[in-house]
């Protein structure tokens, strides 16, 4: 959008001004009161938070906008502006330059969030113009930040709407977009949203889903204890044999990002073919191997949408090798498991739900709800042929996220009339009694699959027959060997800087993530 344009907008919903006056240095604020990350001074103290309010109001109010005008101009202007107020601290300078930037050109609060996370966002949760919390590292954080009204807050949602020509009003109350950075964002405002604020009135709400620019790469996984050595042995046999997998799990446990990891071992000889009905794939391959499609909503006038399984019947035509379906949560499933079954192996896709078990239950809802005249026991023979493993993917309390169990589907009903399952490997969770928050446990192997070491060997991929003995270690240089032909450098999308930052944010007891893993230099 044109400065211009946002600036103009910006008018008709402006609070009253707040009388500047000189704020006391004597203000007791604690300066080092960080979380995961630090919150500004601005939003932890409501005297500052007016100061700067006063300084955007009075900037906003001599403002003369001649041509357009880029963001390094505005900043040199702004912070000549905040040159002429006296500041009781002077690292308010920055945070002032910053809220009217964020203010002025972006979305507000909401910006400066995304900029101080960085990496380490997942979420960003508002509800009212009173509370922002978000989810970092996987963990909930109640955070100062909040918008000044609800005007304020609805001037940003229209902004981060207009990104996807989008629009919402009371008439059209809920709207799905996504930001340019690739960020997905829900939001419902009155009167759906019915919390009220502290003014009284009611509130909106907006989720920001965040998702990451640099890679979290395979051994990564490993360092954090997502996976052990033996299980992510097992996992890259299980990509280059071409296992058909549904990965299982509930709301931002990492199945998306753990969909990502295990690409890296996909041939680049294999045309992989992703669909998703909102872009969150990067898959660490070559981009001469994969072609990506994106579903598409209705209009406002509630035509021209292009659902997911629009979309996997055309790519069928396309005679791709393998297919990931970001989400199956419709009649997409019956499509996807026709694929896996004629021609398509070590295809993947992820659901929502909180067990094997209970995936392989949701797998045949959504079969019934597609084609509610189906036969059971067809519906579940088509199932027990397609899928050859489920993954399920956990986040405990703290944050963590484990893979607590890795299944394969048998080919026999048990008595009750669900299908039987046989558990590959487990996370066992020790009892702390001190402390029910604590998600440490041992992985173990339970059972010896010999499906799945059968179609690895039709597809010429031969796997270590202890894997599943608990006798058996499985060593770092094993891993390390089968990485090596896998650099993350190959990967569409690579930037040097990815490196970099990958090692600075991954040293542990001093080392980097070089030095445990000597197949990335």
């Amino acid at each position: 959008m044109a400065l211009k344009e946002k600036i103009k907008e910006r008018h008709s919903s402006r609070e009253t001004h707040v009388q500047i006056k000189s704020v006391s240095a004597t203000v007791n604020v604690e300066e080092n009161l960080c979380s995961e990350f630090c919150f500004p001074l601005i939003y932890r103290n409501e005297e500052y938070f007016a100061l700067a309010c006063s300084i955007y109001d009075a900037f906003v109010e001599k403002l003369n906008i001649n041509g357009q005008l880029t963001e390094r101009m505005i900043r040199e202007v702004v912070v000549k502006h905040i040159s002429e107020f006296t500041l009781p601290k002077p690292a308010l300078k920055t945070e002032i330059a910053d809220f009217v930037i964020d203010n002025l050109l972006n979305y507000g609060p909401i910006s400066t969030i995304m900029r101080l996370a960085g990496q380490g966002l997942n979420d960003i949760l508002v509800n009212t113009k009173d509370y922002i919390d978000v989810i970092y590292n996987g963990q909930t954080i109640a955070t100062p930040f909040r918008f000044r009204n609800e005007e304020d807050l609805r001037r940003f949602i229209n902004r981060m709407l207009m990104a996807s020509n989008r629009k919402i009003d009371e008439s059209h109350p809920i709207a799905s977009a996504k930001l340019p950075d690739g960020s997905r964002i829900e939001i419902q405002i009155p009167p759906v949203s019915a919390n009220l604020d502290s003014d009284g009135n009611p509130g909106s709400y907006v989720t920001v889903r965040k998702f990451r620019e640099i890679p979290l790469l395979f051994e990564t996984l490993i360092d954090s204890n997502m996976i052990d050595l033996k299980m992510a042995y097992f996992l890259i046999k299980a990509i280059r044999g071409k296992l058909n997998i549904v990965v299982s799990g509930g709301t931002s446990s990492g199945k998306t990002t753990f969909l990502n990891a295990i690409t890296r071992f996909i041939d680049e000889g294999d045309q992989l073919l992703t669909i998703e009905d909102t872009k969150e794939m990067k898959p660490q391959m070559p981009c001469h191997s994969i072609r990506s499609f994106e579903a598409r909503p209705p209009n406002e006038e509630g035509a021209g949408a292009i659902t997911i399984e629009n979309l996997l019947r055309t790519a069928l035509r396309s005679s791709p090798r393998r297919i990931i379906v970001g989400e199956c949560r419709g009649p997409e499933i019956v499509t996807m498991l026709n694929a896996m079954n004629t021609g398509h192996p070590g295809s993947m896709t992820t659901i929502h739900a909180d067990d094997t078990k209970e995936a392989i239950v949701r797998i045949e809802n959504m079969f019934l709800e597609a084609r509610p005249t189906a036969n059971m026991t067809f519906v579940r023979s088509q199932i027990i042929s397609a899928v050859d493993l489920i993954i399920q993917i956990v986040r405990f309390p703290d944050g963590t996220r484990r893979i607590v169990k890795i299944s394969e589907p048998e080919k026999r009903i048990e008595e009750n009339g669900v299908v039987s399952m046989l558990d590959l490997f487990e996370f066992q969770r020790s009892v702390n009694s001190d402390n029910p928050m604590d998600s440490s446990g041992n992985f173990k192997a339970i059972s010896g699959s010999s499906r799945a070491t059968l179609k690895m060997m039709q597809n010429g991929v031969t796997m270590e027959s202890r894997i599943f003995d608990n006798d058996f270690v499985v060593s770092k240089e094993m891993i390390t060997n089968e990485l090596k032909e896998f650099h993350p450098k190959r990967m569409c999308g690579w930037k040097e800087n990815y490196m970099t930052e990958i090692i600075q944010a991954s040293y542990i007891s001093s080392k980097s993530i070089l030095e445990r893993w000597p197949n990335l230099k």
